[in-house]
């Protein structure tokens, strides 16, 4: 599943930003999420899907190596475990 996403929070250099984004992949702990921001693993983003209401709050738990085939990829998980994508979002994945 490609699906555009609007992603909020602060890189790695501590700047505030908004980027319209491509969630590359979901899955009921969080998503892949590929962004033209560097972002620090352990920091936390506002992540928006067309198929959710409202923004989730997700923690950067990867970041692909600069250079590598997965720049500018990041691996999230929900920052709180009770929360999670609707049904309707994990089935059209």
């Amino acid at each position: 599943m490609q699906t555009p996403a609007a992603l909020r929070g602060k890189d790695k250099a501590d700047r505030v930003f908004f980027d319209r984004a491509e969630a590359i992949s979901i899955d009921s702990f969080g998503a892949r999420v590929r962004t033209r921001f560097r972002l620090k693993v352990g920091s936390t983003v506002g992540v928006e899907l067309p198929t959710e209401e409202g923004q989730k709050q997700m923690r950067v738990v990867w970041c692909g190596d600069e250079g590598g085939i997965h720049e500018g990829i990041i691996g999230l998980e929900f920052a709180d475990s009770e929360e999670g994508w609707s049904p309707s979002t994990l089935r059209a994945r």
